[in-house]
């Protein structure tokens, strides 16, 4: 497609970029018709992200005059996955936490620190209670004498004081004392959730400041790539529950683009399917299968379900708001090894294809032996720099980059390193034990299994079939029956959450012991092969699949599912596509609670406390204030255009002896929308 725009002119434009873990997609979207008029793909670009973005923008003013947009282009509209992904697979850099008023006895404090990926905790005295009464004075001398020994080794910092989201005074003093001290960024738990719950709150905290380094890095190379492509517009972030912020916004509350990719993706599926199925057809399920992440939801009526409890990312539970989607660390670029009983094991580590590191360094894979070798678990593997290394680094990881370092940056062989560890009677770590992110793995995955298989077209096919026939050389069978094996793998596990979320939509709950995902679909696949039990399940709605590998996946997932499997016209730019259609939408929740000595209410607001007689002066006083205080949200979160502000009451009641009823309090939520923006599709 090519298209011709003149310089100057007021046609009206968004350019919508999706920075996947594999790969870079953008759209040219004209709003006011809901038209893309044109869309490219570039390969991600890790260890510079500018690279891949700028690949991509090249691609697309191949097909369109992109300089000439001048001040027709209304904004850059960003969606990412790389915030998921990095939870996903435990990745983060390192991170002070300060936790107010907790105690590093209690058990829930010590399996919240055992499972965060790289944290330095730190406990002083403070915090308050349910009513934002202070409980202790905060401890300035202690929190001082622990942070400093911690600063040079951190790259941000989180606070998480007890009952904060009543009173925000300690976290917030908490801040003007690590300022002090050091000068990167804090962010404190207060600032991304009003809701009650000390342990997810701190560890919401603490993966936002993991992820500051990461999606700053993101919006620095947008910066860099619509600077060398001599564009300028105000860039925008799509949110989890596919609303759009401005920038600086996304800069300190990276936590909230979790989920981006999959929320906007949604909101792309709605378009895209439009003209796909009959006009009554508005339910459907969407699976969105990338290079790192697959992410799952169901339309119900055209509506994603926005899960208030929070989003979930693999075994974490956050505290941000986002579309109900279940994600799991699987896609094209998952590492495919085998378990202890030759089972073939697929994700949730992201790896760079064989295929694409025999095309960055010419003859690493082809000149390595593909028969066996003292690593079981992945015959052909290797290490590369990514990042820039931290502090925190493993010495074994210190050392594979020194090796790297004296190979003048050619990837290392991970047998090699092996033979160098048993030389120096070390114990050797594994792959799996190397996952800091200046280090990149390369391995087989699905996306080679693609390669072989003749259903994609990646890098260096060579490198791709090296790999599998390493795996299957160990199994005893050939390459093509292990590459299907593969991707037929991948098709169960999916299919398998799909029939999952289907079935606890109907009210089945799942318990580990019992019926679980992979139970479920490994007594289907057993009855057709022979079982005494016919098992089935047959989905009513549609299946549309998303992503890169979405058509040679189709065939896969529907052969184990009775339903229908589409990949609608555009869908591996679908996100993309739902960034560009986004608009700028915020939630707030206020809590209106009676005082302790029935005297009167208090509102905890965002910034303090506001007390009244009366419940219903009290929360008209409210809403007054959070009016104003939402529509100054939405000018910093990046509005140009006027918004609306909408208000849910929920009331909270108590029965009395004579069996009235007594409102006792109650939670209003505050949502406010920019109109105008996008085609006003928003996944909220």
């Amino acid at each position: 497609m090519s298209l011709s725009l003149v310089k100057g002119s007021s046609m009206n434009v968004i350019l919508a970029l999706d920075t996947g873990g594999t790969n870079t997609d953008a759209v040219l979207y004209e709003p006011d018709s809901g038209v893309v008029l044109a869309e490219a793909k570039a390969a991600t670009t890790h260890h510079d992200l500018a690279l891949g973005i700028v690949a991509c923008l090249e691609a697309l003013s191949r097909k369109t005059d992109l300089r000439a947009l001048g001040a027709g282009l209304r904004s850059v509209n960003l969606s990412t996955t790389l915030a998921t992904n990095a939870i996903a697979e435990g990745y983060g850099h390192r991170v002070g936490l300060v936790l107010v008023g907790l105690d590093s006895d209690q058990q829930l404090v010590r399996e919240l620190l055992g499972r965060l990926p790289s944290v330095g905790a730190v406990f002083v005295d403070g915090g308050h209670d349910y009513y934002g009464r202070e409980e202790r004075p905060l401890d300035e001398a202690a929190l001082l004498e622990k942070i400093r020994p911690l600063a040079p080794s951190v790259s941000a910092w989180a606070v998480s004081s007890f009952f904060s989201v009543k009173n925000p005074s300690h976290e917030l003093r908490a801040q003007e004392l690590i300022k002090t001290l050091s000068d990167k960024p804090v962010t404190l738990g207060r600032s991304l959730t009003g809701e009650l719950g000390a342990m997810r709150r701190a560890a919401t905290a603490a993966l936002n400041a993991g992820l500051v380094v990461i999606v700053n890095r993101l919006l620095d190379a947008v910066a860099e790539g619509l600077d060398k492509m001599g564009l300028s517009a105000p860039v925008m972030v799509v949110k989890g529950d596919g609303g759009l912020v401005g920038e600086a916004w996304a800069r300190s509350r990276p936590i909230e683009t979790v989920v981006s990719g999959p929320a906007a993706g949604l909101v792309g599926a709605m378009r895209l399917a439009r003209g796909f199925f009959p006009a009554e057809r508005k339910s459907m399920w969407v699976l969105d299968v990338g290079g790192t992440t697959s992410d799952l939801a169901y339309l119900d009526d055209g509506r994603p379900a926005v899960n208030r409890d929070g989003a979930r990312v693999g075994r974490w539970h956050t505290m941000v708001e986002a579309v109900d989607i279940v994600t799991r660390g699987l896609g094209g670029d998952s590492l495919v090894e085998l378990a202890q009983d030759d089972e073939l094991v697929v994700g949730p580590r992201r790896v760079l294809p064989l295929c694409r590191l025999e095309a960055m360094f010419p003859g690493t894979v082809t000149r390595s032996a593909a028969g066996a070798s003292a690593y079981r678990e992945a015959p052909l593997a290797f290490l590369i720099p990514n990042l820039p290394p931290g502090p925190e680094m493993s010495e074994d990881e210190t050392d594979i980059l020194d090796m790297i370092g004296r190979r003048d940056g050619r990837p290392l062989k991970i047998s090699e390193y092996q033979f160098v560890c048993l030389k120096e009677g070390r114990l050797f770590p594994g792959l799996g034990a190397l996952t800091h992110p200046a280090l990149l793995a390369s391995a087989l995955t699905p996306t080679d299994c693609m390669n072989v298989l003749g259903l994609y077209n990646c890098g260096r096919m060579e490198a791709s079939y090296m790999g599998v026939k390493g795996l299957a050389d160990r199994l005893k069978i050939g390459v093509e029956e292990l590459a299907r094996r593969v991707l037929d793998k991948m098709g169960q596990i999916l299919a398998g959450d799909i029939l999952t979320l289907a079935l606890t939509r109907e009210g089945l709950q799942f318990q580990e012991t019992d019926l679980g995902p992979d139970r479920v679909l490994g007594r289907m696949l057993s009855a057709r092969a022979g079982g005494v039990v016919d098992l089935s399940l047959s989905l009513r709605d549609p299946i549309v699949l998303l992503g890169a590998p979405a058509q040679v996946m189709a065939p896969f997932v529907a052969n184990h599912t009775k339903a229908t499997v589409v990949s609608p016209p555009g869908c591996q730019v679908a996100s993309a596509v739902g960034a560009a259609a986004s608009s700028v939408s915020l939630v707030r929740k206020v809590d209106v609670s009676s005082l302790p000595d029935f005297s009167g209410f208090r509102a905890f607001l965002p910034d303090g406390l506001l007390d009244g007689l009366k419940l219903e002066d009290l929360i008209s006083d409210t809403v007054e204030v959070m009016t104003a205080h939402m529509n100054e949200l939405a000018r910093l979160a990046g509005a140009e255009r006027e918004s609306l502000v909408a208000i849910e009451r929920t009331d909270r009641e108590v029965r009395l002896n004579d069996g009235t009823r007594m409102v006792m309090g109650a939670t209003l939520s505050f949502r406010v929308t920019e109109l105008g923006r996008g085609d006003r599709t928003s996944a909220a």
